[in-house]
């Protein structure tokens, strides 16, 4: 696909600098939450370190513990991974769009929060072939296929500064089908991978007709690798019976409000 560097530039602008109905308090709460910040403080009634002029009172008394020692507790780590779907379906009713403000929006914040992540869109194909043990066909067993296509947007590392013209094409990549099961499945395995204590899979997408056994056996998947889902789904969905933290909305002001609200209900 063949884009305008220029244009994609300066919608990823406008868009970063807008700020979307219902996000204030909401944007202000997350990134104190985000940030990671070292706590460094002091423990009193030590029988060692450094002596602590308020405990005299202590020690006129014999106690020994009239000393303070510094702690330092480290800040808990995250690492995010944004999935947009961006199958055909998404170039409908301004989903694919609604999907872009809200990632380059949370761009924003996981920016100045300084925590890393990395932004794909997936499409691909899904296959339905009707097999037997043997491999010949039948007509009573059906195995599904399916190869699905990344859409690096923003890579683990990379600036939104550097990103920001791939950023700004989201709204162009809707095409294809969606292999749900494994895009989300895989980006699940790489990002129990990452060293952050926190790692969360932030999902975007107007999947309805989700095989539900398929979506469930993918949040016990997550479950037991760490790793939180928050899924959007755009229009109708089914998320809600698939997935423990998620939310259906129908408007972009909704969108952004429901799907920070539930960011921040679950990093609490």
């Amino acid at each position: 696909m063949e884009l305008n560097k220029d244009y994609c530039q300066i919608n990823f602008s406008a868009i970063y600098n807008s700020n979307p109905n219902g996000l204030g308090a909401t944007r202000a709460s997350l990134l104190r939450l985000l940030r990671s910040l070292d706590l460094v403080g002091w423990n009193s009634y030590e029988e060692s370190g450094r002596l602590d002029r308020k405990a005299f009172t202590r020690f006129a008394t014999g106690s020994n513990a009239v000393f303070s020692k510094r702690t330092y507790v480290e800040a808990e780590k995250s690492a995010v991974s944004i999935l947009i779907d961006c199958s055909g379906s998404m170039d409908v009713d301004g989903r694919i769009q609604c999907a872009e403000v809200v990632t380059i929006q949370l761009a924003k914040i996981l920016d100045k929060a300084n925590v890393d992540f990395q932004v794909n869109g997936f499409f691909g194909d899904t296959y339905r072939n009707r097999v037997d043990a043997t491999g010949a066909t039948a007509s009573d067993t059906s195995f599904k296929q399916e190869y699905p296509t990344f859409v690096p947007f923003k890579t683990w590392g990379e600036s939104v500064q550097k990103a920001s013209a791939k950023l700004g094409s989201i709204r162009h990549w809707a095409q294809s089908s969606t292999p749900d099961y494994s895009s989300i499945a895989i980006t699940i395995e790489e990002l129990a991978k990452r060293p952050e204590s926190r790692r969360i899979l932030f999902l975007v997408t107007d999947a309805g007709g989700y095989e539900q056994s398929h979506m469930k056996h993918l949040q016990k998947l997550a479950d037991k690798l760490g790793v939180k889902i928050i899924a959007i789904g755009i229009g109708n969905t089914e998320v809600k019976q698939c997935f423990k933290a998620s939310e259906d909305v129908v408007s972009l002001d909704g969108l952004a409000s429901a799907s920070f609200n539930k960011l921040l209900k679950e990093l609490r």
